[in-house]
């Protein structure tokens, strides 16, 4: 008997919000992916080269169980004192269980755009239903030539989008 393999193809991204295609200033794009929390290969947005270098480096990890890319908003007040809104680029779930919430910004608009403020308001408002913690992520705290070796190690190991039909 022979086995009929089918393609099928990956589950699409939980993200609440789907990256604008173009950007002048920034790298946008998805990659397949899979993790142990997955039922099966799905499609992760990125919105940055940092973000891809970050999920890279993410999705090489032993300890790493799922990944969510823009995850739901988070209602919090602002340093202004107006009610604002902040999306975290993405909610790592860990083997362990805990859950971080990551923002991920070059660290020239963290200092120009004083965030680091921003997202100590933005933490106060998280909840322990949501993430275990807020974690800032800058170009400061990726090591790229880790990062390049990651991207390689996913290139050569993609998950297979074909099965076997019974």
């Amino acid at each position: 008997m022979y086995n009929t393999l089918f393609y099928r193809g990956p589950e699409p991204s939980h993200a609440t919000r789907v990256p604008a295609r173009r950007s002048k200033g920034s790298l946008r794009g998805s990659m397949v992916a899979q993790l142990p929390g997955f039922e099966r290969p799905r499609i992760i947005h990125f919105e940055s080269a940092l973000e891809y270098a970050f999920l890279c480096l993410m999705l090489v990890r032993d300890d790493v169980h799922h990944i969510r890319e823009q995850p739901q908003a988070i209602s919090y007040v602002g340093t202004d004192g107006r009610p604002a809104r902040h999306v975290f680029d993405f909610l790592v779930t860990k083997t362990d269980g805990e859950r971080i919430a990551v923002a991920i910004k070059p660290m020239q608009r963290v200092l120009r755009l004083n965030f680091a403020s921003e997202l100590e308001a933005v933490s106060a408002a998280v909840t322990k239903s949501f993430a275990d913690r807020v974690l800032l992520v800058t170009d400061e705290h990726i090591d790229r030539q880790a990062a390049a070796e990651a991207a390689r190690t996913l290139a050569w190991s993609r998950p297979s989008l074909v099965e076997s039909a019974a």
